[in-house]
């Protein structure tokens, strides 16, 4: 299973928003809890299932420890929080998140296949944007 399609919801005031069903039932499907991180290469986030996390780690395992490439990955998995899935959808993202992200009332969420994303709105279609006239 994958997660595609793009959402946008409302964050608030508590910086909760909810995650869209169809992510949820991959993750239900899979057994699987909710890990979020921050991107490594974009300012968004991360959402994935723990098994995601497991196949960095295990990337990890395989790389030259010295290497700059796996000093950012363990920084990511160090800012990675598992994040509960309130009886709403819901998920609540941490202050650090919010900031990486820039996000304040809306997000958008967008599948990515092994992975979604979370972006602030104009950000995101800014980027589509960009690789649209890119293609």
């Amino acid at each position: 299973m994958i997660f595609m399609s793009t959402y946008e919801n409302k964050i608030d005031g508590k910086g909760r928003v909810s995650v869209p069903a169809a992510f949820r039932m991959i993750l239900e499907a899979q057994n699987q809890s909710l890990v979020i991180t921050n991107s490594i290469t974009d300012q968004c986030l991360q959402g994935q299932g723990e098994q995601r996390i497991l196949q960095i780690v295990n990337a990890l395992d395989q790389m030259d420890t010295l290497s700059p490439e796996v000093h950012v990955l363990q920084t990511m998995i160090a800012q990675a929080q598992k994040m509960r899935i309130d009886s709403e959808g819901r998920i609540t993202l941490p202050e650090q998140f919010m900031h990486h992200a820039n996000l304040s009332d809306t997000a958008i969420l967008a599948g990515m296949g092994r992975h979604f994303e979370v972006w602030e709105p104009q950000t995101y279609r800014e980027r589509e944007a960009k690789q649209r006239a890119h293609v």
